[in-house]
């Protein structure tokens, strides 16, 4: 996250990409040259390749679907407006992208830019191709319609400030009212089926517990999808009264059995869940996968600073280096966390970054990239100071989960080294608590 970027597109597509992908595809209407814009556009550059697949039909309307083949996202729902007789815009809402180009008069040729979420844009043209990338990766988890359940696309407002969330409701194909189940995303912006890598996880987890005569709720993270808000400024007040809604939305629906409903919350969803279950009485139980136990910064066997430890080892850096750059991280986070007045605190990390010189000189050139840093003049700190971030750092375990008194399942991975499993240790502490 702290390297200087050589290109910022590469670095943004592979942090979005903790972000989920649907199956839908809505349809605009194409008039004029809806011949021309059927087919596949692949990008021009080879530093970021992707494909926009435009299908028509007789009805005079068009779907489209994005792909990433490099990072095994497909199907990615795309939105098509025609903005004139050659002007046609591809919106990407899942990942809150856009793309804006002109399509030449022989329809083989898109000119345009790609932009992302903050409004950077960049020149890339399209060219058709009747040799798209194919998808050859298998994911046999994966459910294919039609599914033996109900599927239902469902809105409800945050009681917070009133923005609009989207999602889908399953229900189990048998007689109700059902047990329910709320999933919550982890950190990034997550549309209701969180891809990660090529697979759907939340997609799986919905399919299999409906099959199993369990309601499931997903939805879009606010700013995400088809829900309402900004992502960039929402904190973690804001995603647990989301949470709330959600949980109230279910108990307002005559198929689900209101004593019986609770949340499944992955990464940072497992730091939502106990945040909305001790503001609700009626929590039946919550299930926390990879959740954070510790303090994100004391937590010196599985909080962040760890996270950066593990990444730096196995790129290779020294254990010289490594002890520097974790130091300094750590006293980044903490300056951030305790100064409240961002501004002040932005002074007192660049203070912190520029007093860190001397020692870095210290180190090799080749431990300096290792480690993300080859000059303090280089280091750009804006992301720590990120609603999300700061969120993270000021987030406390003991003190929230201490409140939960509904029943809890933990699990996590022994593999894991972002949130490894050493965080169960704080998680039954504090709920013991």
């Amino acid at each position: 996250m702290m390297k200087k970027r050589v290109n910022c597109f590469r670095v943004f597509f592979f942090i979005i990409l903790i972000v989920l992908f649907n199956d839908r595809y809505l349809v605009c209407q194409i008039s004029d040259y809806q011949n021309l814009l059927g087919g596949n556009w692949i990008s021009s550059v080879d530093y970021f390749k992707f494909v926009f697949r435009v299908k028509s039909d007789d009805s005079d309307s068009v779907s489209c679907s994005f792909d990433i083949p490099d990072q095994e996202a497909w199907d990615i729902p795309v939105d098509i407006t025609c903005l004139d007789s050659s002007k046609v815009k591809f919106d990407i809402y899942n990942i809150r992208c856009k793309y804006i180009g002109m399509l030449n008069d022989s329809g083989n040729f898109i000119s345009g830019h790609f932009i992302n979420p903050y409004g950077g844009k960049e020149k890339i043209n399209l060219i058709k191709t009747d040799t798209p990338p194919v998808r050859t990766s298998k994911r046999p988890q994966e459910p294919t319609k039609p599914y033996p359940y109900i599927s239902e696309e469902v809105v409800f407002k945050s009681k917070n400030d009133n923005t609009k969330i989207t999602g889908t409701l399953t229900l189990p194909d048998i007689p109700g009212p059902y047990k329910a189940v709320i999933l919550l995303s982890g950190s990034g912006p997550n549309d209701r089926d969180q891809l990660i890598w090529g697979h759907r996880v939340f997609l799986v987890l919905a399919d299999y517990l409906t099959r199993h005569g369990i309601a499931v709720l997903r939805y879009d993270d606010r700013g995400v999808g088809r829900s309402g808000g900004n992502y960039d400024e929402a904190t973690f007040e804001d995603f647990t009264s989301d949470a709330v809604a959600a949980f109230e939305y279910l108990r307002s629906r005559p198929e689900i059995n209101p004593d019986n409903i609770g949340f499944i919350g992955h990464s940072e969803g497992g730091a939502i869940a106990p945040l909305a279950a001790s503001k609700l009485n009626d929590i039946s139980f919550i299930v926390l996968l990879a959740a954070p136990g510790n303090n994100a910064i004391l937590g010196e066997e599985s909080g962040l600073i760890r996270q950066f430890e593990n990444n730096y080892k196995v790129k290779g850096a020294s254990e010289e280096a490594i002890s520097f750059k974790c130091n300094l991280l750590k006293e980044i986070f903490l300056t951030a966390k305790e100064e409240l007045d961002v501004n002040e605190a932005k002074k007192k990390v660049s203070g912190i970054i520029e007093n860190s010189k001397t020692d870095l000189l210290l180190l090799g050139e080749e431990d300096r990239k290792l480690i993300e840093m080859e000059s303090v003049e280089s280091v750009n700190y804006e992301w720590v100071f990120s609603t999300e971030f700061l969120s993270i750092l000021r987030y406390d375990p003991e003190k929230v989960l201490s409140k939960v008194n509904c029943s809890v399942f933990a699990l996590h991975g022994t593999k894991d080294r972002q949130i490894p499993c050493d965080n169960l240790i704080g998680i039954e502490k504090a709920l013991k608590a």
